[in-house]
């Protein structure tokens, strides 16, 4: 396997020393706070869930100020969350899915039990949670549909029997950045409650555009959300969720690095070599993005079990203007966006009471769902040398209806061990279309048949169904070695469905262009790609210590994967898809918390990660470093052996949170993060000069409170060494081994303060 070396004993040897400290103090009687999840349907201490999992509680969100899934990536071991190109990514273990609109997502999104496939629908409201819990691994049984990776359930605070309310509001100068969340919660009569919830956050950005005499990217952003709980009988109670949010956005944090081939042809145009925060494109980069959620949950008594309906609805509308794909001063690749989504659900679940001999989950599962996506691109290749100018419209559509059947049954043996078992059938049917045509972007007429070999595109009009049906079983064993230390073992398996390329621009076969430009294009049979599939084994171990001041939980894992989906950019117009072939991931997890006296707790989280290819014949290869060119000829390089994008070999996390008294009615309350990746590539061709460096980021909170927990007021520092982090990373269109990357924000300092009646 072909690894580079990476400095890691900083993280390791800090989690070894902080474990032997806390072995070696007298915890007397100080005792943490139980973490309760619903990771398994039902209502248990994390200590009990015999998964992978971590959970981060409405408090911390607040605390650390996690805005989105990306900020809260940083808070939890193996999981990676980037903006991405031109939709959010997300990977869990090293695995997650590309930037092709055709993609559900291989880290599936759960909120209030509503599953969201497509990655547009993580940009939906991120305010008010009780809790986020991130499940690692296959999820294939009680997280059904597409948790090839993992899941990330999100849990909305639900409403209060007594009223209550809170307003905070926070401010960071520097980038302009305004946030106000607020809540009201409680009973509208004996059996209704409800809880409403808003945010307001604006943005000024941390990119600076000479070109544009702006910053970006410029933010406005507002959502609302309304949950009523109602006890229509004894039996009975029904919840509903309604939720709308809006984001608009001028421009991405996205920069050119090196201009490649455009440099030799474009003197004016700005090459800084470096990620420095300042982007020359010329586009508007105009965003719109409106969602809908509803959920009806009616949880009924069935003497001691419980029945479970879920009905869910979520819809989007995005489009994105005048992106500047080429992200220089002048007019090369410029795109218009456009897509329409919705979906409806419907889950049935039966719950046995638990503690019995055997325990027991079964149900059912419905989901349909039709995407409309359109892209225009129009490619003015003669401002940099290229004798010819372009336009481009690719209309796409996708029809999805799946449904499942599942079981989970757990056999109690005895006080210490039980084993359960799982099994999921589910059938799919897609059906989907692409068009595209091509025109002269100066006459209007149809591009020469010499320009379209040229540049490798080709009018076409594309469509296809297919369907599927799959098992995906799972098996658990757990025993309990004493009161406070359990042992688990789990067999269980993924699957991700196939689908179709939503950015393919040809049915060329694959070579090196005229240009010199190497494009993958494989293909008129590459819009429709396969299925993907899983096998995971893994150990585990979940430790109270300390007389329950302190807790640990570990886990080895090994998974193999088959036919992973991939998207490879074709350095021209977009990504193709293709199903890669294999991959064997495997790793250690550590995470824990420790309270070290009445004031003082800390928690941490390590990750060790191995990603390898095991087979992967037509990946892009990078302009610079390792280029290992496959035997086929198509000018694509093989990748066996060497690791994927986003899959730091080291990742660690150290909170301290610390309460000092100031007398009968006040607190200083302090909060010190320190988040390490180690080093890894950001762009899928694994080109060195987007590797991004092993980097820790630290982040501060300091706050004056009342202890009775009605105002605060607190400084907040995010990012305070000011590190330059490359989040996402990809070749520029057009310019040979041109290179950009989108960056985390620098340096944040806010105020912020807060009051709940």
């Amino acid at each position: 396997m072909m690894k580079r070396f990476k400095n890691s004993r900083t993280p390791l040897a800090l989690a070894v020393m902080l474990a032997a400290s806390a072995s070696q103090i007298n915890a007397e009687s100080l005792m943490l706070e139980e973490i309760v999840v619903t990771a398994q349907k039902r209502v248990e201490s994390l200590q009990d869930v015999p998964i992978s999992v971590s959970a981060i509680d409405g408090d911390k969100i607040a605390e650390a100020g996690i805005e989105n899934l990306q900020d809260l990536s940083a808070y939890v071991p193996n999981l990676k969350v980037v903006e991405g190109g031109l939709v959010p990514q997300m990977f869990i273990r090293g695995i997650g899915s590309g930037g092709n609109q055709g993609f559900e997502q291989s880290v599936a999104t759960y909120a209030d039990g509503v599953y969201y496939g497509r990655s547009l629908q993580s940009r939906s409201a991120f305010m008010d949670l009780q809790r986020v819990e991130v499940l690692r691994g296959p999820q294939s049984i009680l997280f059904g549909k597409n948790s090839i990776a993992g899941a990330i359930s999100l849990v909305s605070a639900k409403p209060t029997e007594d009223f209550e309310g809170k307003v905070s509001a926070s401010y960071a100068p520097e980038f302009d950045e305004q946030e106000i969340n607020a809540y009201l919660s409680g009973a509208l009569s004996d059996t209704l409650r409800a809880r409403v919830a808003i945010r307001d956050r604006q943005e000024g950005g941390y990119i600076e555009n000479p070109t544009l005499n702006r910053d970006q990217p410029q933010s406005d952003e507002q959502a609302i959300r309304a949950i009523f709980e109602w006890d229509a009988n004894e039996e009975l109670l029904a919840t509903v969720k309604l939720e709308h949010s809006n984001i608009e956005k001028l421009g991405r944090p996205r920069e050119a690095i090196d201009l490649g081939r455009y440099a030799l042809v474009a003197g004016p145009l700005q090459d800084d070599g470096e990620a420095n925060h300042t982007t020359f494109a010329n586009g508007d980069g105009a965003l719109e993005f409106e969602s809908n959620n509803f959920m009806l949950k009616l949880d009924y008594a069935l003497g001691d079990h419980t029945l479970t309906s879920i009905t869910g609805y979520s819809d989007y509308k995005y489009s994105e203007l005048d992106y500047d794909a080429d992200n220089t001063e002048v007019e090369v690749n410029s795109l218009d966006m456009f897509e329409e989504f919705e979906q409806l659900s419907q889950e049935l679940r039966l719950v046995s009471p638990g503690d019995e001999t055997i325990d027991y989950i079964v149900g059912a599962f419905y989901q349909t769902s039709e995407q409309k996506y359109l892209e225009n691109a129009s490619i003015q290749a003669s401002n940099v040398g290229f004798p010819v100018n372009l336009y481009t419209t690719r209309p796409f559509t996708q029809e999805s209806d799946t449904w499942a059947i599942f079981a989970q049954a757990t056999w109690n043996i005895d006080e210490t061990l039980r084993v359960t078992g799982g099994l999921r059938y589910t059938e799919e049917s897609k059906s989907g279309s692409r068009a595209q045509t091509n025109t002269d972007l100066l006459t209007g007429g149809q591009i020469p048949a010499f320009f379209q070999g040229f540049l490798k595109i080709q009018d076409h009009d594309l469509s296809g169904k297919r369907d599927e049906e799959i098992l995906t079983p799972s098996l658990n064993v757990q025993y309990d070695l004493d009161g406070d230390t359990m042992l688990y073992f789990t067999y269980s398996t993924g699957y991700k469905s196939g689908g179709f390329d939503a950015r393919g621009i040809n049915a060329y076969t694959s070579s090196n262009n005229p240009l010199g430009l190497s494009t993958t294009s494989l293909g008129g049979d590459n819009f429709e790609f396969e299925e993907e599939e899983a096998a995971t084994f893994e150990l585990g171990a979940k430790m109270g210590l300390l007389d329950g001041a302190a807790e640990l939980n570990v886990s080895l894992f090994q998974t193999d994967y088959e036919q992973m989906q991939v998207s490879v950019f074709d350095g021209l117009l977009g990504f193709n898809v293709l199903n890669a072939g294999a991959a064997t991931v495997r790793g250690l997890e550590m995470d824990g918390r420790w309270m070290a006296t009445e004031n003082l707790i800390i928690s941490s989280g390590l990750a060790y990660l191995d990603f390898e290819w095991t087979d992967y014949d037509e990946a892009p290869c990078p302009s610079v470093g390792i280029s290992t060119p496959n035997s086929s000829g198509s000018g694509n390089c093989s990748f066996a052996g060497m690791e994927n994008m986003q899959t730091p070999e080291w990742t660690f996390n150290l909170s301290a949170n610390h309460t000092y008294s100031l007398g009968d009615n006040l607190e200083l309350r302090t909060t010190l993060d320190a988040n390490f990746k180690d080093n890894h590539y950001t762009s899928g061709n694994l080109d060195e000069r987007q590797e991004q460096r092993a980097a820790t980021v630290w982040n501060m909170r300091m706050g004056l409170a009342s202890t009775d927990d009605v105002w605060q007021v607190a400084f907040v520092g995010k990012n305070l060494s000011d590190q330059r982090i490359m989040n996402y990373g990809t070749k520029i269109s057009l310019s040979g081994s041109g290179i950009s990357t989108e960056l985390m924000r620098p340096r944040t300092l806010a105020l912020e303060g807060s009051y709940a009646f």
